[in-house]
């Protein structure tokens, strides 16, 4: 098959996962196996497809991919359309879904095999991996939003699979309704766009990423719209607006503040689900959006020579800033497996904000790369220990479990090490080039350098979290009272598979000509293109010189994070929690406490909410009882009144009907006479 044909059916990528779901929930849910088989293919079929795509656009003149478009809804003015965009950064998106999909699944018929809905999961899992596959290739905001749409659907029924738990009731209905939040910003975002820059797209459908055929990208339609005023008198400032409505959305869907708090409530659901839509597919969705449609939160030039930044791109740096702090001192107090490790992808999507904020598109998508294959993989090393300890997830019941547990371990460690930025590990590359790029960034002016230096210290905190969690878990004694058990191969095999990118992803990111570069220690290297940059930014790829001291400096907090972790919970040289339980210093207490209870989100909500609706049942109290009964009440004591002194006229004489009849007469008569104009 030639790359042109590849392309032309990648649609298909797409539509066996949608076809298989629905297929299983009308047709085989009541075979295991079946359902088992069919979704594995799918995903098989999408993963393969994907190889080829890849392999494809790596040939000598296929670079530009394909743009698809079939109408959805035309008039004279302008045309809403539904199709396919396939281009590099599409091409390694669709990889990393399917695979992690793939192992996920295959992972899947081990953890959940004696569950009684164990073909409906995977009808679940089927349905949504065609969204995520369907939001990838979306050529387009008005079809992204509507594949945005189904993955909130579908993770609400994945996280509430167990839905006779409360806990998980709640939590997919905690989940979709933040979610809701952030699309209803996104849709009005969208809306204005639409609004403002509706002429100017030419033969290019509408809200397209890319222009097809003789048409204008996103940027310059968004340019030219600025230039001639049609985003109304406010100017920039409507632009401004425009970007933080359609920020609300991927806020949301990628655990952003203060749209964050649904995610770690949301590993009620099953372990699989954690690893996949928690790593590589929904909460990256926010992400990519941000990537695919950068020129929305691109300030014109006239702006940012009079600010001296972006504007747009400061506030994506400042919230994931901030979110990657506030979720790792979270996750430095979390004793459930699941939810430390949930607070960790909060951190990290932090991280891939600011590396987008800064500028760096293509570090922030390696950042997403590399992470989904580790996160992938600690999530389900967490899955496998709580499957060999019959469901106990509190660490503080762990411990010694790597004697039993050797392969889980192992991974584990992988994992750890390369989330903490740790070299020669692949986060390490993708995590060092988003600081430095923060650090020395022209898109963040003059704040670069603070976010830089906040990254930094996260980056410690995470190694100490990281740690924390390993050596409560497989180092020392075991606390527990169950009977560890390992787990069997479709369980262990998918962790070796995700731990080999986990260990040489990164490298796509590095070109090793840094090592040898004069300029190495002035601290401003000279920029080296690497592959990973040069495919999927291949027109505009942004490559950051090697900065020395910006890298040492962040190992230097890894490392010390990593030794802190090592004294307090495997050498016991350091008894920090025996002090803040015994410190009588109030303000250690506090910050401990703000720690533990998740910096009081969830708490200061719940009390927004209840005192919205305090006043609002007040408001509604008031006008139920003092404007809809009164209304309700006096028209019917009106009516009752009305004909309890008609019935009187009802006598059944003749001559009195005619009286009546001639009186009325008599009176519009004089009426008319008296009020003529």
């Amino acid at each position: 098959m030639s790359p042109t044909e590849l392309l032309n059916y990648s649609p298909w990528i797409v539509l066996t996962p949608f076809l298989v779901g629905f297929s299983i929930i009308l047709f085989f849910r009541k075979s295991k196996t079946l359902s088992m088989l069919l979704s594995v293919g799918a995903v098989v079929y999408g993963f393969i497809h994907s190889l080829l795509i890849f392999h494809a656009l790596t040939l000598p003149g296929t670079h530009a991919g394909v743009i698809y478009n079939l109408p959805y809804f035309s008039c004279s003015q302008f045309t809403l359309a539904m199709g396919v965009l396939i281009d590099n950064m599409a091409a390694v998106m669709l990889l990393v879904v399917t695979s992690v999909s793939l192992l996920v699944q295959i992972y899947t018929h081990g953890y959940m095999r004696e569950d009684p809905g164990y073909s409906r999961f995977y009808a679940y899992l089927s349905l949504f991996t065609g969204s995520m596959l369907g939001l990838v290739v979306a050529t387009n905001l008005f079809q992204m939003f509507f594949f945005w749409e189904l993955v909130g659907v579908c993770s609400y029924f994945l996280i509430g699979f167990w839905w006779y738990k409360n806990s998980a009731a709640e939590a997919c209905l905690k989940a979709f309704v933040m979610n809701r939040i952030g699309d209803c910003g996104f849709l009005i975002g969208i809306i204005m766009l639409f609004a403002a820059t509706r002429g100017y797209w030419g033969p290019t459908p509408v809200l397209s990423f890319l222009g097809s055929m003789n048409g204008m990208d996103m940027h310059q339609v968004i340019t030219n719209a600025y230039n001639a005023h049609a985003v109304g008198y406010w100017g920039f400032t409507g632009l401004f607006g425009i970007s933080m409505c359609m920020l609300l959305g991927p806020i949301a869907k990628s655990a952003q503040f203060p749209l964050h708090s649904w995610l770690p409530d949301a590993m009620e659901g099953p372990t699989p689900i954690s690893a996949l839509i928690h790593a590589a597919t929904m909460v990256a969705a926010g992400v990519y959006l941000v990537a695919r449609a950068y020129p929305i939160w691109l300030a014109p030039d006239d702006v940012v020579h009079a600010v001296g930044y972006q504007p747009g791109l400061l506030a994506v740096a400042i919230v994931g800033c901030f979110t990657a702090f506030m979720a790792a001192t979270i996750a430095m107090s979390q004793f459930d497996i699941k939810r430390a490790l949930a607070w960790s992808t909060v951190s990290q999507l932090g991280y891939m904000f600011v590396g987008l904020g800064a500028g760096t598109v293509t570090g922030g998508i390696f950042h997403l790369f590399n992470h989904a294959f580790f996160k992938a993989m600690l999530f389900l090393g967490s899955g496998a220990v709580i499957h060999g300890l019959h469901g106990e997830q509190d660490m503080r019941n762990m411990g010694g479990l790597r004697k039993s547990m050797k392969g889980t371990a192992i991974t584990f460690l992988i994992g750890c090490l390369s989330i903490s930025g740790i070299p020669p590990f692949s986060g390490f590359f993708s995590k060092d080039d988003l600081i430095a790029s923060t650090w020395s960034s022209h898109a963040l002016g003059p704040f670069g350098q603070l976010l830089g230096a906040v990254l930094i210290l996260t980056a410690g905190l995470t190694s100490f979290y990281m740690f924390r969690a390993y050596y409560l878990t497989f180092e020392g004694e075991y606390r527990g009272k169950a009977h560890p058990h390992n787990s069997g191969p479709a369980m262990v095999y998918p962790l070796i598979a995700l731990a080999v990118p986990s260990v040489i992803s990164g490298w796509l990111g590095f070109n090793l000509g840094a090592l040898s570069d004069p300029k190495l220690l002035s601290g401003e290297g000279t920029v080296f293109a690497n592959a990973f940059g040069s495919f999927v930014f291949f027109e505009h790829p942004h490559f950051e010189g090697l900065n020395i001291f910006v890298m040492l400096a962040s190992l230097v907090a890894a490392g010390s994070g990593w030794v802190v972790a090592h004294m307090v919970y495997f050498t016991k040289a350091m008894d920090i929690n025996t002090k803040i339980a015994t410190s009588k210093s109030a303000f250690v207490q506090k910050v401990y406490l703000l720690s533990f209870n998740k910096w009081y989100w969830d708490d200061l909500y719940k009390g927004i909410y209840l005192s919205c609706l305090r006043v609002f049942s007040v408001v509604w109290s008031a006008i139920d009882q003092w404007i809809v009964d009164n209304v309700v009440n006096g028209v019917a004591l009106f009516t009752s009144g009305t004909g309890q002194l008609l019935k009187y006229t009802e006598t059944g004489q003749g001559q009195f009907y005619a009286l009546v009849i001639f009186g009325w007469v008599a009176l519009l008569t004089l009426g008319a006479y008296v009020l003529k104009p």
